[in-house]
C-alpha cells in the first residue's frame, strides 16, 4: 500500500489573517482622528477589533501535515505553528474505528467534514481537523473517500 501524505491549506488561513489586518489598519488609520460621530467611533473600534483578530489568527496560524505510513504502521500528524511544533504519532493498532464527522452551524448546515478516529484508549481524535483548511473538507463525498482510503490502509497492515 502506498504512503499517503497531505497538507492543510495554510495560504487560505494566511490570506484571511492578512485581509483582517489590512482592513483593520485602514479603518483605524482613516477614522483615528475623526471620532466625533458615533459612526466614525464605531468604525474606528471595528478596525481595532479587526486588527486584533488578524493578529491573533496570524499568531495561531498552523500548517498541518498528515502522513499515513503503512511501513511504519502509523499515522503522523505534524502541526507547525509560528510559536512551536507538535508531532503526534498514532499506531494503526490503536485505531478502533474511523468515522466521518462534521462541524455545523446552528441552522444544521455542515461547514466542514473531517475524520473522527476512535482510539482504543477511548480518546476521539479529529483527523483533518475542521479548524484546518483542507481541500475537499466541505464535500462529504471527498471525506468519505478519505475514510475509505484510511480504512484500506488500516486493513492492509
Amino acid at each position: 500500500m502506498p504512503y499517503w501524505e497531505t497538507h492543510s491549506n495554510s495560504r487560505q488561513q494566511t490570506t484571511i489573517s492578512v485581509v483582517c489586518l489590512v482592513a483593520g489598519a485602514l479603518l483605524a488609520a482613516t477614522l483615528r482622528g475623526n471620532v466625533d460621530g458615533e459612526s466614525a467611533a464605531a468604525g474606528f473600534w471595528f478596525g481595532i477589533i479587526l486588527l486584533i483578530i488578524g493578529g491573533a489568527t496570524l499568531a495561531a496560524h498552523a500548517r498541518q501535515q498528515v502522513v499515513v505510513d503503512p511501513q511504519l504502521r502509523e499515522i503522523r500528524i505534524d502541526d507547525r505553528r509560528v510559536v512551536g511544533h507538535n508531532l503526534r504519532r498514532i499506531p494503526f493498532d490503536e485505531v478502533q474505528d474511523v468515522q466521518v464527522a462534521y462541524l455545523q452551524t446552528r441552522s444544521q448546515r455542515a461547514l466542514r467534514y473531517f475524520l473522527q478516529l476512535q482510539l482504543r484508549s477511548g480518546e476521539a481524535y479529529a483527523l483533518f481537523a475542521p479548524e484546518r483548511v483542507y481541500a475537499g473538507a466541505d464535500d462529504p463525498a471527498v471525506v468519505a473517500a478519505w475514510q475509505a482510503r484510511l480504512k484500506d490502509h488500516l486493513a492492509a497492515s
